[in-house]
C-alpha cells in the first residue's frame, strides 16, 4: 500500500496515524510523507504491484489533485489493478465518487475496515 498527502499539503499527521493503524493490522505501507508530487504517487504505483494507493489532503485547495493524480494514473495505464482511497478533512464520499476514487475513509479506524473489505473481494 502507497500512502501519502497530496502535493502543496504539508499536513501529514492524520496520514501517518492511517499508516500507523493500517501497518498495526498487517498491511504492508510504503509512506511517502507530505507535500508528494502528483508524479511521483504514479511513479511508485508503477515501480510495484501494490493493491492500494491512498491520498490525504487536509485543505480545499489541495484536494483537486487527488483527482489529478488519478486522471495521470488512467493515463498511465497504472490504474487497473489499484484501489485508490482518498481521506482528509474536505473530503467526501462524495467527492471520492466524484474523482473516481475506489474507496473513502472519515478516519483511520475506517481506513483499516475499508481496506480490509476491499482486499476480500
Amino acid at each position: 500500500m502507497i500512502i501519502g498527502t497530496v502535493q502543496g499539503d504539508i499536513h501529514d499527521i492524520g496520514k501517518t496515524i492511517v499508516a500507523t493503524m493500517l501497518q498495526a493490522h498487517g498491511f504492508e505501507v510504503v509512506d511517502l510523507g507530505a507535500d508528494v508530487p502528483n508524479h511521483v504517487f504514479v511513479q511508485k504505483a508503477k515501480e510495484q504491484d501494490f493493491d492500494f494507493l491512498c491520498m490525504s489532503s487536509l485543505l480545499t485547495t489541495t484536494m483537486q489533485n487527488q483527482a489529478k493524480v488519478i486522471e495521470e494514473l488512467i493515463k498511465e495505464k497504472a490504474r487497473e489493478n489499484l484501489k485508490v482511497m482518498v481521506g482528509g478533512a474536505p473530503t467526501s464520499l462524495k467527492w471520492a465518487k466524484q474523482i473516481g476514487a475506489d474507496l473513502y475513509a472519515e478516519n483511520a479506524v475506517e481506513a483499516v475496515k475499508v481496506a480490509k473489505i476491499a482486499l476480500s473481494k
